[in-house]
């Protein structure tokens, strides 16, 4: 009996193996949507922010526009890099809140630089 368990073992470890390295490989590899990050990003603001707010119009567009719906930005997998990002951007948030709102209001609300994703509240 021990020895016909020995090579089914022996596979299953392999097996787990080779599954551990396929996934640390496809996720250093991984690449987002561009939109994705600045959804996320608007998000966070809103929820770190106090006076800015998602602006559902220009959010609804911009997900429109890039084929993404509100759902992807919560269950889409994020590749290291942007988890990176947004890990440090949290940090941003708790050390430098005020800094952080004005920096992505800059960027996603009123005339920002890049989409209109934020509105004041």
């Amino acid at each position: 009996m021990e020895r016909t368990l020995a090579p089914l073992l022996l596979c299953l470890g392999g097996w787990a193996a080779f599954g551990s390295w396929a996934e640390a490989h496809r996720a250093a590899l991984q690449s987002d949507p561009p939109a994705l990050r600045a959804g996320i990003e608007a998000d966070m603001a809103s929820r770190h922010c106090p006076d800015l707010r998602v602006d559902t119009e220009g959010f609804r567009a911009f997900s429109h526009a890039n084929h993404l719906n509100h759902a992807d930005f919560f269950t889409l997998k994020r590749s290291v890099g942007l988890q990176r990002v947004l890990d440090a951007e949290t940090r941003a948030f708790r050390d430098r809140p005020s800094e952080t709102c004005a920096q992505l209001w800059d960027r996603y609300g009123g005339d920002g630089a890049e989409e209109h994703l934020l509105a004041r509240r």
